[in-house]
């Protein structure tokens, strides 16, 4: 981790995670989306924008720092969310991002160290899934958790809930941030979605400050 990082938001768990999967040429680019914040513009095409802006959202919405009943805070952090990708998004990727928003949140208030409590942060309850209401039928197998079942061969990165559940099978197969990363060059190289995405899972569960 480059010690030249600032406090505030990019000391935040999911915005580290991020930079650790960036180049130092890329890492530079980060400047733009921290100054921007979660006010991402609609049709931006930036991959590192639009997942530096989900970071920022997830963390200002956690659901441990809401003042709102969880029921309304959780639909705020997914709406939130899906909304990233504009209007014209695809079902699919709504629910990837509303799924996704969900998971890191989950995470980021849970346990730490042990495969079950990683377990715990990607498994929504059944008020979760329901509140997730996921429109795609795709969605519900990622849900299910098809990220633990399927081989290498059997994923992809076409569409954003692909790319959600081809970083979740990174990330559950890995014991540590860099083993993760190492399957991630076995799985998919340099694809930048689910590297970004990797990191934001890496960062909400390894480089958290957390420790209950």
């Amino acid at each position: 981790m480059n010690s030249s990082l600032l406090s505030g938001q990019a000391a935040m768990p999911l915005i580290r995670g991020i930079y650790c999967q960036l180049s130092a040429e890329r890492a530079k680019e980060l400047t733009a989306p921290l100054a921007k914040g979660a006010f991402h513009q609609e049709g931006e095409t930036s991959m590192l924008a639009v997942v530096t802006a989900l970071a920022i959202h997830v963390e200002q919405h956690r659901l441990d720092c809401t003042s709102q009943p969880i029921y309304l805070g959780r639909e705020q952090l997914m709406a939130g969310a899906a909304d990233l990708l504009g209007e014209a998004a695809r079902f699919e990727d709504q629910d990837a991002f509303r799924l996704l928003a969900l998971l890191l949140d989950k995470l980021l208030r849970g346990g730490r160290g042990s495969r079950q409590a990683k377990l715990d942060g990607l498994t929504p309850s059944v008020m979760e899934q329901r509140a997730l209401a996921a429109r795609s039928p795709n969605t519900c197998a990622v849900v299910r958790g098809s990220w633990r079942r399927k081989s290498r061969n059997q994923l992809g990165h076409a569409s954003w809930l692909d790319v959600v559940e081809a970083a979740l099978w990174c990330f559950w197969h890995g014991d540590s941030l860099a083993s993760g990363e190492v399957l991630l060059g076995v799985l998919l190289g340099r694809d930048e979605r689910v590297r970004l995405v990797y990191g934001l899972l890496a960062g909400a569960f390894y480089l958290s400050d957390r420790t209950d």
